[in-house]
């Protein structure tokens, strides 16, 4: 029974089908008791229905409820050891996810035994949204990047603010006396702010000669503040993806028995030999028989490889076709895409130019793949006898 409660929240590329289910279950009571809380703001909206409605709402609330109940029995079970039990409970309650989950479910906890006040259910039912962030990795990622440019980002925003106080100053001195929009600092400072944001409402617009001529520059210079923000994000995000993808495909190479000797950087030079390729489902992606060019590294997906030594599925970090890279003989057994799959494919040219002027690294590789080469032979001979 613990293991299969366990099994419900499994994360990861390849969950159990019991967790696929109840991670579907979760969004869509997430997606429906947040819709339910937004439309509700509307008057009347319900008309006859009020009851159903709420009614329902009430079983997305206890759903969700059992969803942070489950969480809380899971975070105990798997305490590390020594750990007491509370303890494990506390580090899941005040991380951030146990902070959206019990978010989630506030106006069924709380409401029932205090009389949550209905715009207190209407904010808590919009926050609820939060508890999508546990399947959203770009959210993760947004947080990793912000955290990375945090001091480029308040450098911005540092000047932002000084550009907005300088230029509500500056018009609050050219146009205080004839126009009562620009009567005070603060009163200039909304101008300020809605033209360098370039919103620009017209409800407050400078009318003198040198306060136009001033709104002028302020709004050139908006032009340029706001984009500087955007292109710090737009800069880490790129770096954070590169920087992911390189990782990840530098640890698939890593795998490699022909690569497991191999130094850091060469690892990192044969990782920029790789070539990016996506498969249908179905898609054959060797045949039996073929003459082997180049080997496979599974991004993501799943594959079948069906030959003499039987048939067997390969997943995400996996990888195929790897004595390609060392001579070119017929492949060994047929491989289909049985999913949607990203690949990395490593061309044998290339791997031959990469060694051909290292022979130590040659010779290390060739002798790996004699030895692999053995096994697999050994492990043939076996099943055909």
């Amino acid at each position: 029974m613990t293991e299969w409660v366990k099994g419900l929240i499994v994360e990861g590329p390849f969950p159990p089908r019991r967790a696929v289910v109840y991670r579907a279950v979760l969004v869509l009571c997430i997606v429906l008791s947040t819709t339910i809380a937004i439309v509700d703001t509307v008057p009347d909206v319900w008309g006859d229905h009020g009851l159903a409605v709420s009614g329902f709402s009430g079983l997305l609330l206890l759903i969700l409820s059992g969803d942070y109940a489950v969480r809380l029995i899971v975070a105990y079970i798997l305490r590390s050891e020594g750990e007491a039990g509370i303890a494990a409970l506390l580090r899941y309650a005040l991380s951030p996810f146990g902070i959206f989950d019990f978010m989630a479910v506030v106006p069924f906890l709380v409401g029932a035994a205090m009389g949550l006040p209905h715009d207190g259910e209407t904010v808590f039912g919009i926050l609820r949204f939060l508890k999508l962030a546990r399947y959203s990795p770009a959210l993760e990622t947004l947080g990793v990047v912000v955290l990375h440019e945090l001091r480029p980002l308040l450098a911005a925003l540092f000047i932002m603010l000084l550009l907005a106080i300088s230029a509500s100053t500056l018009l609050y001195f050219a146009e205080r006396d004839v126009n009562p929009g620009f009567a005070t600092v603060p009163h200039a400072m909304w101008w300020a702010i809605v033209t360098l944001s370039t919103v620009g409402y017209g409800d407050v617009a400078p009318i003198t000669a040198l306060g136009k001529m001033l709104g002028s520059v302020v709004a050139v210079l908006g032009l340029c503040m706001f984009a500087l923000p955007a292109s710090i994000l737009a800069s880490g995000f790129s770096e954070e993806m590169k920087r992911q993808n390189f990782v990840s495909t530098w640890h698939l190479v890593a795998k490699v028995p022909f690569f497991a000797r191999l130094q850091a950087s060469q690892i990192a030079e044969i990782a920029g030999l790789l070539k990016l390729s996506r498969a249908i489902k179905g898609e054959v992606l060797m045949r039996e028989g073929d003459t082997g060019e180049c080997m496979y590294f599974i991004v993501n997906g799943q594959v079948e490889v069906k030959g003499k030594a039987g048939t067997f599925i390969l997943k995400t970090g996996d990888f195929f076709g790897e004595i390609a890279l060392i001579e070119r003989c017929p492949r060994t057994a047929t491989v289909k895409a049985i999913s949607r799959c990203q690949l990395l494919i490593l061309d044998a040219r290339d791997f031959h130019k990469f060694v051909a002027h290292d022979h130590a690294l040659l010779e290390t590789i060739w002798e790996t793949a004699r030895s692999r080469m053995a096994q697999a032979e050994s492990a043939r001979t076996l099943t055909d006898a």
